[in-house]
């Protein structure tokens, strides 16, 4: 998988990134609207684009991705929460709020909506319909090996959209939302330009090649 990154056309200082399987092209980018985009360049009702270990880091922050979800860690605490703190008893008793108000979330109906069966089912924030069967909606899911991520474009009205939305503000799925910016955060870390081949990456080409070589 190859990955490019370029720098935002605007004051927001933020990079767009760009996977790139072959013929199959997503865009993870951040508007000057404040909103960020999953873009798979493709058309068509359904579109999949795989996340393998070709790219250890960039499937390790889907990893990370998707435990965020599974386990809520939504709020966190904080270096300043912690300069608040006049104890170590308040310390511990701020962690315990954070691990409860988490906890709660799963609770929510929102939450049984964004994630089910181990998967994040995110519709649009731009899309009309709350029924991912009906909507423009991303579903990433670990298939083992890798993880997919499925597009579906089913609303007829509106056929020249081809992101999904997540909006930082006003999210359908608020405040779920925040986990996708952490994700988008911390892929601004990564460099391709800079990419050094890790063991498994490498163990996972060679298995590949074996396969291809069969």
């Amino acid at each position: 998988m190859k990955v490019l990154r370029t720098k935002t056309e605007n004051d927001l200082g933020y990079y767009s990134y760009y996977l790139i399987n072959d013929d199959k092209k997503l865009g993870i980018i951040f508007c000057d609207n404040g909103d960020l985009y999953f873009t798979p360049f493709e058309q068509g009702s359904e579109i999949e684009f795989d996340i393998t270990k070709e790219n250890i880091i960039i499937y390790n922050l889907f990893a990370d991705l998707l435990k965020s979800f599974k386990e809520t860690i939504v709020f966190q605490v904080t270096e300043f929460n912690l300069t608040q703190c006049n104890s170590l008893e308040e310390q511990k008793k701020l962690y315990t709020k954070i691990q409860e108000e988490n906890q709660k979330l799963k609770n929510t109906e929102i939450y049984k909506k964004v994630f089910s069966n181990d998967k994040i089912i995110w519709i649009s924030d731009d899309s009309i319909s709350f029924d991912y069967k009906n909507a423009n909606a991303m579903i990433i899911s670990n298939e083992g090996e890798y993880f997919k991520l499925k597009f579906t474009y089913y609303e007829r009205d509106l056929p020249y959209i081809r992101s999904i939305r997540i909006r930082t503000a006003r999210s359908r799925y608020k405040p779920f939302n925040l986990l996708m910016m952490d994700f988008f955060n911390n892929l601004q870390n990564y460099n391709p330009d800079f990419h050094q081949i890790d063991i498994e990456e490498y163990l996972y080409i060679q298995t590949q090649q074996r396969k291809l070589i069969k």
